[in-house]
């Protein structure tokens, strides 16, 4: 895959295509001897800088935009190594860490009234830091917070299993939680993060 995106001077090889979606691709690419994730958008670049912008003031961890074409609607974001969330869970539960480190970028985004996509595919932990992956968001509500919008997928049961499924990991070696044992695993994460 020797192909290259320009912006303005810069020439960034593309070397691997990380995701396709309705409305954007995402890449990762080269330029310099530095690496980089590189995001072309078919539509809602403006809607995507400003989230992005958004998320910042809240003070959401997210990779950094290091460059941007307005004009042919392009976004190069810092490169990340890390595997995300979703990765790690096909390997097993999750350490305490990755919890510690959730639950400390929510208090941000509550207090920011600010709701993420709290599926485990758009966040990675790197260090102590959680980090979001994608740039969108919605206004916090009483039912889209991390404990009503998407912690159940952060544990082995049903919900995180059909996705590692569609997704193509392999679960066969992962042992399943029952419904009951995720809610309890759920509650004692809240009593004690919150």
């Amino acid at each position: 895959m020797e192909e290259f995106i320009q912006i303005k001077n810069k020439k960034f090889v593309l070397t691997k295509v990380r995701a396709v979606h309705e409305d954007h691709c995402t890449y990762d690419c080269t330029w310099s001897g530095r690496n980089y994730c590189l995001r072309t958008y078919n539509t809602g670049f403006e809607k995507a800088m400003a989230d992005y912008k958004q998320l910042k003031h809240a003070g959401i961890n997210m990779a950094k935009i290091c460059f941007h074409d307005d004009v042919n609607h392009v976004i190069v974001f810092d490169y990340f190594p890390e595997d995300d969330c979703l990765s790690v869970l096909s390997r097993g539960p999750f350490e305490e860490r990755y919890f510690e480190a959730l639950f400390a970028l929510y208090r941000f985004a509550r207090f920011s009234k600010v709701a993420l996509d709290w599926h485990p595919q758009n966040f990675m932990l790197r260090g102590s830091q959680m980090f979001y992956l994608p740039t969108k968001w919605e206004p916090l509500t009483e039912t889209n917070g991390l404990e009503k919008g998407g912690l159940r997928s952060w544990f082995l049961g049903e919900e995180a299993l059909n996705e590692l499924n569609r997704k193509g990991y392999d679960t066969s070696k992962l042992t399943k939680l029952s419904e009951a044992e995720v809610n309890k695993a759920m509650a004692l994460m809240v009593v004690r993060y919150w």
